[in-house]
């Protein structure tokens, strides 16, 4: 973990990743967690869920929230502006390059699907059989209402040619994952990650939670050393690193508390909300 005080530091932006982090394990916003993130926006703060999930699958009750503008989507692949519902900043794979990365994947037993156009898009042979790749059963639900069913993915993507967000993979082995993630993290313009035991997420080399929220930052004139990240998966990695404040949760990988400023209480604990309390001067009711 690297040294800090935690004394009071002028934030301006606070990057903060959803599953085992904002929300507990029950997807869960807690109202006091709520309560400090409108604290935050009330203050002048931004906050900004940066997630891996697509644009269509973060959850309403965090983007209703009044103050928050700007969301991080597909690991840092897309920076959505809610007012205009447009991209303030891409980091795509190109569609022919992700039918080629088809290819490789086809050899593994595995599910995977894209995100494009801030949707999933999911093959019928997948989205009708999930249980036969260990998907916990909140996940299926996830992948459900954040996917569109259609036939197939090759002649949708030829189609209409749209560059691809975020490649998510889901696997029944263990070792075909890590099989896996040795081929494709060999591959230089590919960055591979996971924030679950049992998946892969392919971007492009450069895309990540990082890069979009130091990004966003220089688009709303903000330094690095005035934003706060908070994170619990290796797909936060970046995005810890970079940030002037990174905040590693209790329930973290072990990596990221390694790099780390500070580590919080776990997500079922309010840990984000206990790390923005400790770094920033709110004013709470009482």
């Amino acid at each position: 973990m690297k040294n800090t005080n935690n004394e009071k530091k002028d934030i301006r932006l606070i990057g903060l990743d959803l599953d085992g982090t904002t929300l507990t394990s029950d997807k869960v916003l807690t109202p006091h967690t709520k309560e400090v993130l409108e604290a935050c926006l009330k203050q002048g703060i931004q906050i900004l869920p940066a997630t891996g999930r697509v644009r269509s699958g973060i959850p309403a009750y965090l983007t209703e929230i009044e103050g928050i503008r700007y969301v991080v989507a597909s690991n840092g692949a897309a920076i959505v502006d809610l007012q205009t519902g447009e991209n303030v900043y891409s980091n795509c794979i190109s569609w022919e390059r992700a039918l080629e990365l088809f290819d490789i994947l086809e050899k593994y037993q595995t599910f995977y699907d894209i995100y494009a156009l801030g949707k999933g898009w999911c093959e019928a042979r997948f989205y009708d059989h999930l249980d036969q790749f260990n998907i916990e059963p909140h996940i299926q639900q996830l992948i459900r209402v954040s996917r569109t069913k259609i036939d197939n993915l090759r002649i949708w993507m030829r189609e209409h040619k749209a560059p691809v967000e975020k490649i998510n993979m889901f696997f029944a082995k263990e070792e075909d994952r890590q099989k896996a993630f040795s081929e494709l993290n060999q591959i230089p313009d590919l960055s591979v990650t996971f924030s679950l035991v049992n998946n892969l997420e392919i971007n492009y080399s450069t895309c990540n939670k990082g890069d979009a929220l130091m990004n966003l930052g220089k688009i709303l004139h903000i330094s690095f050393d005035q934003i706060m990240a908070c994170g619990d998966g290796n797909n936060d990695y970046e995005m810890i690193k970079r940030a002037g404040v990174g905040v590693a949760m209790e329930n973290g990988e072990e990596s990221l508390k390694e790099i780390a400023d500070f580590i919080t209480k776990s997500n079922d604990e309010e840990g984000v909300a206990y790390a923005i309390e400790e770094f920033c001067d709110l004013q709470l009711k009482k």
